[in-house]
């Protein structure tokens, strides 16, 4: 679920419907999750389909959720069943704590430790769904004999190669629904013989499904109106006083670097807000960031309404507040870039053709 913003349950209202139409069975609960699914008023106990193998009870240690549950599943033209078991497991690295709810996250490998041989017993394929930085699913695999597929993804980990270790295979989910991934089991004679995983990057060229397109296109308009409404409600005033920000916006930066402000005019960079309207996201919470100035810092961009004069990203979104230089240009120099300084935004899920060179010849300056 999404964590992050006061419009993170306007979004995942039509998330959790999209989860819905899927027909997702089977879901591992991380920390950021559970407010968010409770505001949904979704009975968390209710049913098999939300597992969790460390969140216990603060006071008697025993699992809050079902540690794991099991599916049957039939070949395709075969009556032959197979018994999928799926354990969850999280980490602790979220958005929103949980501490004093009266639960706790005990460690996830002394959880799968505890768990896995249990359910081995009751499974043909042993499928572990991780929450966890990759460098604890891959302790996971090392430790464990037993598990035949890891899926694990991590806030904005980036999808990778999938990797053979110890018995596991191991596959990394992306988010933002931005790749499918598909699991293909191969069975000889009854016998589990290979997994071989698959990730399709969901580019334009892959055709929408019609009903899911047409819930997207209503969940787009509908939460954009929704946050417009809860940008007004919580800040219902003019557009601030652009001579009392930290940020001198573009245009003061203009008369003494002519060439570099007329390469940032002729950029995406200067018209980024567009990018956010055309997808009716300009309000969103967890996209606005990479598209303004001064998202979040002391006398930076609030929103739209208050502070349009830093919509885009100009120079400071970049080059940090420029204020000061204004006033001392020889004394006060402003932050030099490297090739690394744009990775902030232009990240693998943001951005995945993204090359520095390619990049940078289109906003020299």
């Amino acid at each position: 679920m999404q964590g992050m913003g006061d419009d993170r349950t306007i979004k995942n209202r039509w998330l959790w419907q999209g989860m819905q139409r899927l027909g997702i069975e089977v879901l591992n609960v991380a920390e950021d999750d559970i407010a968010e699914l409770q505001a949904q008023g979704i009975d968390l106990k209710g049913g098999d389909r939300f597992i969790s193998a460390n969140l216990v009870s603060a006071a008697t240690g025993a699992p809050l959720l079902k540690p794991y549950v099991v599916k049957q599943i039939a070949l395709k033209g075969s009556s032959q069943k197979y018994r999928l078991g799926f354990l969850g497991l999280s980490g602790r690295e979220s958005f929103s704590k949980t501490d004093g709810s009266g639960y706790t996250w005990a460690d996830p490998l002394a959880s799968a430790k505890k768990w896995l041989p249990e359910l081995r017993k009751e499974c043909d394929f042993l499928i572990v769904l991780a929450c966890l930085p990759a460098k604890d699913a891959v302790q996971l695999a090392v430790d464990n004999s037993t598990i035949d597929i890891i899926v694990t993804g991590f806030k904005h980990q980036m999808s990778g190669f999938p990797a053979r270790i110890n018995q596991s295979t191991l596959i990394y989910a992306e988010d933002e629904g931005k790749s499918l991934g598909e699991l293909r089991f191969a069975v000889v004679r009854g016998q589990k013989v290979d997994v071989q995983p698959a990730n399709h990057a969901l580019t334009r060229n892959i055709k929408d499904e019609p009903e899911m397109a047409a819930l997207i296109r209503q969940a787009k308009a509908a939460v954009s109106q929704e946050q417009r409404a809860l940008v007004n409600h919580n800040a219902p005033v003019a557009a601030s006083d652009a001579s009392a920000s930290l940020f001198a916006t573009a245009s003061r930066c203009a008369p003494c670097h002519t060439a570099a402000f007329d390469a940032w005019q002729k950029s995406q960079h200067a018209h980024a807000i567009e990018i956010l309207k055309r997808e009716k996201k300009e309000f969103d919470s967890a996209c606005v960031g990479c598209h303004v100035t001064g998202n979040g810092r002391p006398g930076g961009f609030v929103n739209l309404n208050q502070t349009p004069q830093l919509a885009n990203v100009q120079c400071e979104a970049c080059h940090g507040s420029g204020t000061q230089h204004l006033e001392k240009p020889t004394e006060a120099g402003m932050a030099k870039l490297a090739a690394d300084s744009c990775l902030a935004c232009h990240t693998k899920s943001n951005s995945p053709e993204f090359e520095f060179a390619a990049y940078w010849a289109k906003i020299k300056h």
